[in-house]
């Protein structure tokens, strides 16, 4: 009998060495054990003077071709903090690569891992793609469960994780810091269980929301005394604009984007609906766009302005203010009704690490 017991002791146990990144992991003794996750370290694309750190990438997280991600995991003998980097491009264009050196350095120095993700784009070319923003939102979400439930094998603190972005990258981190928990406990994806929770989001050069039916009250104090119309939606799109505004809501007119069945969709999309006291702490800057001495009226211009609007900013603080929400925000514009100054001076990088260290 005792023989018995140890083949079967034996067995377990070399079931639980043998298991792979598709395994949902065991319990041991009451220890959670994950299975490894086996990462090719390679040389950093930049250099990292005086660090000790170890890089891995085009690490699948999925199964979309870009379902991949970078990781820069520093030296250490403890579990470490995570940052999270989400690229910009409107959802249509851009890669991970974009990440500044020198924040990949101040995070690695400070002895906190960074990983850089890759999501799927939207289609813009007729017929517009019908699924949406929500894809990349999605794929984004996976990104950071998928770094929480290897957290065994890459050293991590799944507790002390944060995210910023640029853009379509800083919609995202909004999206996942106001979004509820997408964990899903009885997903047969053991990934898919994780929490995709944040401790705190940085949002740089970004929309207030996704829903851009709300885009018209937020931007309607520098677009009605310009264009003597409220009705961005229209405008946007005869300035070129409708493809994206379309693929990315997953519709095909103004019309269609208007409906009250769309509505759903819109709302789980809109970061500052979802805003509540509960979200993560976040930090945003947005900046007015300079023509350059171009014609302040170039459809090139409007649109860069539509986009990354100080407006759009300070909609977030004004929301974040009414829901009690830790926030440092800062919008810069020649108008002074459209700038916002916080008093810390505190950029994206300190505000990041003091909320995860």
């Amino acid at each position: 009998m005792n023989l018995l017991r140890l083949g079967i002791a034996l067995l377990l146990l070399t079931l639980i060495a043998c298991s792979d990144g598709n395994d949902s992991g065991v319990n041991v003794g009451g220890e959670d054990v994950r299975p490894r996750l086996d990462l090719v370290s390679t040389e950093p694309p930049i250099e990292l003077p005086g660090i000790s750190a170890s890089y891995s990438a085009d690490v699948g997280y999925g199964d979309g071709e870009r379902n991949v991600l970078d990781i820069y995991l520093p030296e250490s003998d403890q579990p470490t903090p995570l940052v999270i980097y989400f690229h910009g491009g409107a959802y249509v264009q851009g890669d991970k690569s974009s990440i500044s050196a020198d924040d990949i350095r101040e995070f690695l120095g400070a002895g906190i891992a960074i990983a850089t993700i890759n999501y799927s784009f939207i289609d813009i070319n007729e017929p517009y793609d019908d699924i949406g923003v929500i894809k990349p939102l999605e794929d984004s979400a996976r990104a950071l469960q998928f770094l929480r439930y290897h957290y065994q094998s890459l050293n991590l603190d799944p507790e002390q994780v944060a995210s910023y972005g640029i853009s379509a990258g800083a919609s995202t981190s909004l999206w996942l810091g106001t979004h509820d928990d997408l964990a899903d406990p009885d997903n047969a994806d053991p990934v898919l269980r994780e929490s995709s929770r944040l401790k705190a989001v940085a949002a740089l050069f970004t929309q207030g929301t996704l829903n851009f039916l709300r885009w018209e009250e937020i931007l309607a104090p520098a677009v009605e005394p310009i264009l003597a119309t409220t009705d961005l939606l229209t405008v946007a799109t005869a300035l070129g604009a409708g493809p994206l505004l379309f693929a990315a809501s997953g519709t095909d007119t103004v019309e269609e984007l208007r409906a009250p069945e769309k509505q759903p969709y819109l709302e789980n999309i809109d970061a500052l609906g979802l805003m509540d006291a509960g979200d993560a702490p976040i930090y945003a800057h947005n900046y007015s766009s300079d023509p350059g001495g171009n014609d302040p009226l170039d459809p090139l211009f409007l649109l860069d302005s539509f986009l990354h609007h100080p407006l759009h900013a300070i909609a977030l603080f004004d929301r974040a203010q009414e829901v009690g929400l830790e926030n440092v925000i800062y919008a810069y514009d020649p108008n002074p009704e459209f700038s916002l100054t916080d008093p810390s001076g505190e950029d994206h990088i300190s505000f990041l690490k003091r909320h995860i260290q």
